[in-house]
């Protein structure tokens, strides 16, 4: 196909077509063509096609811009990514993008924005490129709207789109591992209310799957907002929350690691607090009260003492610090008085 010409009757036919099913298939089949490698650079070389194809980022056909944004992926997954990327920069192609994630309804459309903002930011040298910007035109914004547009749907929408909720979760996981990103989200009260209240929420238990990367991004919020922690640790209904979601990540060591995290900075706040007898009553009840789903938490988790991991060492310092708490409040006279 390439050297019977058909990268130039495409590339003529994105510039000339009207028809935005001409588009489509033409967008389409050079998204093919990029996943072979041994062609990538020849595709790439074609003069004008990276203008041409950034261009389609313009339209408003919405099949159109699913078909840019997979081919957009798959080149910046191949060895030609440099030139690409260099082609994204400008502020009116990124404020675009941003657009597009801030309005799209498409659950298709949706889920290809995605795999192309995760793909920039699984390669290292495009990140470094496109993250400041991005963050800068407010991508953080962008993806919160997108959450909470998310959790505002209907029971009937949310049925229909059951995946595209936590396709938006998983994306906000990666990028609050990015310290940058995660320095710019301890800034946002927007954010840190709406995950607060995904945790304290009743109805947590049935999306159990949301959980875990809830709780993941939340302790990486933490780890560079700490100035966030004495304002939850105050929150009792957060906390009964969280111990509650325990039962429900015991499979997955990265988000039980990051609620553990959670609970001993927030431990670690109430201890270094002067509380008032009540204030330490209600938090000793609700602790003690749920001592239960820590318990049953630890003992579905055998650790080999020989060979610990670094990881697992860190939880057991956090289990420690809970463990201590519990043994403290529960011996002081005002949680006696209760018992």
């Amino acid at each position: 196909m390439i050297n019977n010409l058909v990268i130039e009757v495409l590339l003529e036919n994105l510039r000339t077509a009207n028809s935005s099913r001409v588009k489509e298939l033409c967008l389409g089949i050079m998204g093919n063509l990029v996943c072979h490698e041994s062609l990538v650079a020849a595709i790439s070389l074609k003069k004008g096609l990276i203008a041409t194809v950034v261009e389609q980022l313009f339209l408003d056909d919405v099949k159109c811009l699913s078909e840019t944004f997979r081919l957009l992926a798959a080149i910046l997954r191949s060895s030609a990514y440099v030139s690409w990327a260099q082609a994204l920069l400008p502020d009116e192609i990124l404020s675009r993008i941003l657009r597009i994630v801030g309005k799209t309804d498409n659950a298709t459309l949706l889920e290809k924005i995605i795999d192309f903002l995760s793909t920039i930011i699984d390669n290292r040298d495009v990140i470094a490129m496109l993250i400041q910007p991005l963050l800068k035109l407010g991508l953080v914004d962008r993806i919160i709207g997108l959450l909470t547009t998310e959790l505002e749907r209907s029971p009937d929408e949310k049925l229909d789109r059951s995946g595209s909720l936590d396709l938006v979760l998983h994306f906000m996981e990666e990028l609050s591992a990015i310290h940058c990103v995660s320095k710019a989200m301890t800034s946002n009260d927007r954010l840190i209310k709406v995950l607060v209240n995904m945790i304290k929420s009743p109805d947590k238990v049935e999306v159990a799957s949301y959980c875990a990367s809830v709780v993941i991004v939340i302790s990486n919020i933490l780890t560079d907002g700490k100035h966030l922690v004495p304002k939850i640790s105050r929150d009792l209904p957060f906390l009964e929350g969280l111990l509650e979601v325990l039962p429900e990540v015991p499979d997955d060591d990265q988000a039980r690691y990051a609620l553990w995290s959670i609970l001993a900075r927030i431990l670690a706040q109430v201890q270094a607090t002067e509380l008032n007898s009540s204030s330490l009553d209600r938090f000793a009840s609700l602790f003690s009260g749920k001592f239960g789903l820590i318990k049953d938490d630890l003992e579905n988790q055998v650790v080999d003492e020989e060979k610990l991991t670094p990881e697992d060492a860190l939880l057991k310092g956090w289990i420690s610090r809970c463990v201590s708490f519990k043994t403290i409040y529960t011996s002081c006279p005002s949680w006696k008085s209760r018992s």
